[in-house]
């Protein structure tokens, strides 16, 4: 049975962890998945080592007839996660193992667009190592297709364990915001973001995730927790609020509208499923009023929104024609 590598941060928080380990679980018919990490959390030195690691580990499998791949999946976001991933899709091709390029990273042409260098690098990686570049959305590849050539276009999995989790009783003033502590994820705007709405609603407040500690009463800290009770918190939630800068398509929206949970995400983000609804990046007056219906409406006679395109057997079916393509 032919096997693909799936080679990223499968070990660190996330939402391309949480992607590699659904694909790993659920390959292709006919096909069989393994994971090799190639990150942790740390400092930088931890980080240098567990990718000497990955490579070392990658270079044994390549030698092996036995337990050799059949592709190499590699998962990218931008910067030195592609610098690290363009050396695994060169060790790939030079052992005649074909390599996918795998972009999550919501600011992928962005930090192309900061040197000229780096878009002439990338291409020049891509077709000498005869890479085939996936990205997750037909928005995407049209804001990257200028600076690379785009092969394939496959949407994020949905966890098929997601239709086995207990439902969780909705609590009518609960918003949730699920990401690292990081300016990026838009954290501290959240915080405000309660702070105002609380003049209306005084039992409205915030549970976030990334934090040890609440910087008010209003403020519920969860710090990182398991899958499951990612999903307990998803589900009881009046709402999860994504106000990020920018974002790939985020796991946590598609998880939270699987479980009938309204998602409120900034206008900078794209590539999720029509009825999310949007407001206005960093405008406090315009997220009010986006929440203010669903807070009214108590999770209550909520619309729920159509996920089916993310479904694994859809997503399974994908896969299976890129891969069997890329070996045929």
């Amino acid at each position: 049975m032919p096997k693909v590598l799936h080679i990223g941060p499968c070990d660190s928080p996330g939402g391309m962890a949480n992607v590699m380990r659904i694909l790993a679980e659920h390959p292709p018919e006919g096909w069989d998945a393994e994971l090799l990490s190639s990150h942790v959390e740390g400092s930088p030195w931890a980080k240098w080592r567990a990718y000497r690691r990955a490579r070392a580990a990658l270079s044994k499998l390549l030698k092996d007839d036995t337990h050799r791949p059949d592709i190499v999946h590699l998962h990218t976001a931008a910067d030195w996660s592609w610098w690290r991933k363009r050396r695994f899709a060169k060790m790939a091709h030079k052992a005649g193992v074909p390599n996918i390029v795998h972009i999550h990273s919501g600011q992928f042409d962005t930090w192309l667009e900061g040197k000229s260098s780096r878009k002439n690098r990338l291409n020049k990686d891509v077709h000498a190592n005869n890479s085939t570049v996936v990205v997750l959305s037909d928005s995407w590849k049209e804001h990257l297709s200028a600076s690379i050539q785009i092969d394939h276009v496959v949407n994020n999995p949905l966890d098929p364990l997601l239709e086995q989790h207990p439902s969780a009783k909705r609590d009518p003033n609960k918003l949730l915001f699920l990401a690292r502590n990081d300016p990026i994820k838009g954290g501290q705007f959240a915080q405000t973001l309660v702070e105002e709405l609380r003049l209306d609603y005084p039992k409205i407040s915030l549970s976030m995730s990334g934090v040890e500690q609440g910087s008010t009463s209003s403020i519920k800290a969860l710090g990182w927790m398991s899958e499951h009770e990612k999903r307990t918190q998803l589900s009881s939630a009046l709402a999860l609020l994504i106000p990020s800068k920018f974002e790939g398509q985020p796991m946590v929206a598609l998880e939270a509208l699987a479980m009938g949970t309204p998602v409120v995400v900034s206008d900078r983000i794209h590539s999720l499923p029509n009825g999310v609804l949007q407001a206005q990046f960093e405008n406090i007056e315009d997220w009010k009023k986006t929440l203010e219906p669903i807070i009214a409406a108590k999770g209550e006679s909520l619309s729920k929104v159509d996920v089916g395109a993310f479904s694994i057997v859809s997503i399974q079916g994908q896969w299976s024609s890129i891969y069997t393509g890329i070996v045929d």
